[in-house]
């Protein structure tokens, strides 16, 4: 029997739900500086795939994750730019979706967290892997921003 995520629409592989597959990839990106290096990007991938954040949250995410990814902005410099523009004294706006708020439309994302779980071997392809998923989330996400 196929299990399908709710959330981002992918086949669960090996039994492992999404959620779980994240919990493993925190452990290992804080366990392993080799890893830690694409932390930023994991943790917004999973979010914007899994409607996490709040409508304001995409719109600033999508930014940092072009900043990032378009412009070479470092992960150091966003963690920076977030503790002044995201910080509860300064933001008007809840970082992640509340309960009133309406679902996130679902998106047939074509590469998620399943797929960098199915293909990582180590450090590098996990990088790689991880890069080439906030890529694609990138591209994809736009009708979210359109809301």
């Amino acid at each position: 029997m196929v299990t399908i995520c709710p959330s981002c629409g992918a086949i669960y592989r090996n039994d492992l739900t999404c959620q779980s597959l994240f919990d493993e990839f925190l452990a290992l990106e804080f366990s392993n500086p080799r890893y830690w290096e694409v932390h930023f990007l994991t943790v917004a991938c999973f979010m914007i795939q899994h409607g996490e954040y709040s409508q304001p949250a995409l719109v600033w995410i999508e930014k940092q994750l072009r900043d990032f990814l378009e412009a070479g902005v470092s992960t150091e410099q966003i963690r920076g730019q977030a503790a002044q523009e995201t910080s509860p004294t300064e933001r008007k706006w809840h970082v992640t979706r509340r309960p009133e708020d309406p679902p996130q439309p679902k998106i047939a994302w074509s590469m998620t967290i399943q797929d960098v779980s199915s293909d990582y071997r180590d450090a590098e392809s996990y990088c790689r892997l991880v890069k080439q998923w906030a890529r694609t989330t990138l591209l994809e996400m736009n009708p979210l921003l359109c809301l």
